[in-house]
């Protein structure tokens, strides 16, 4: 019993370490794009976008994670890179 529960807790240590590497390049290229945006003079800050985005991870959810949760999780995502973005 006991090492069924530490092959899943392997499982889950993996991938909570493939899910850091792909938040640092979600930041990396939200970055990219705040660089661009500030060269051509846009907006940085587009809500209609994270907006939909929220609303397309939780349709592809297809309710396996509650909306609340998805919305909370890619918020503090989306925040995080605006923090580092504005740090460097």
């Amino acid at each position: 019993m006991e090492d069924k529960i530490l092959e899943h807790r392997n499982k889950i240590d993996e991938l909570d370490g493939q899910i850091l590497e792909l938040i640092q390049e979600r930041i990396d290229q939200a970055i990219s794009i705040r660089e661009l945006k500030i060269e051509q003079g846009l907006p940085l800050f587009t809500p209609e976008r994270e907006q939909d985005l929220i609303a397309e991870l939780v349709a592809k959810s297809a309710g396996r994670i509650p909306s609340e949760v998805i919305e909370d999780i890619w918020s503090t995502i989306i925040k995080g890179g605006k923090h580092t973005g504005n740090s460097q």
